[in-house]
């Protein structure tokens, strides 16, 4: 009875599955590339505001320039996290098939 109960939704669970790996597929692609551009401009906008501290230029610059440069260095960590929650679904629902 129990079996039978769970057939529609594991039905319902294959197409999503699918979507959830094409997604991650593609988004791993894509922080992977990213990630690159992302660490150029936050080594960029870091050495800008050291540059910045040096020729004494205005606290509140120093500071945006520096807050900006960690954003960039932090994003792709970010999605890599949230890439790793998708995955963990996924997986999740695969265990789920197989039960």
């Amino acid at each position: 009875m129990k079996k039978l109960l769970k057939l529609p939704l594991r039905i319902a669970a294959l197409p999503l599955i699918a979507i959830l790996l094409v997604f991650q597929l593609i988004s791993s692609l894509i922080v992977g590339l990213t990630s690159i551009v992302t660490n150029l401009l936050a080594t960029v906008f870091l050495i800008d505001s050291v540059a910045g501290w040096i020729a004494n230029a205005p606290s509140g610059l120093i500071f945006q320039t520096a807050g900006i440069g960690i954003l960039f260095a932090f994003a792709p960590h970010i999605a890599k996290w949230v890439l790793e929650k998708v995955t963990d679904r996924t997986l999740g629902l695969l265990d789920f098939l197989k039960a």
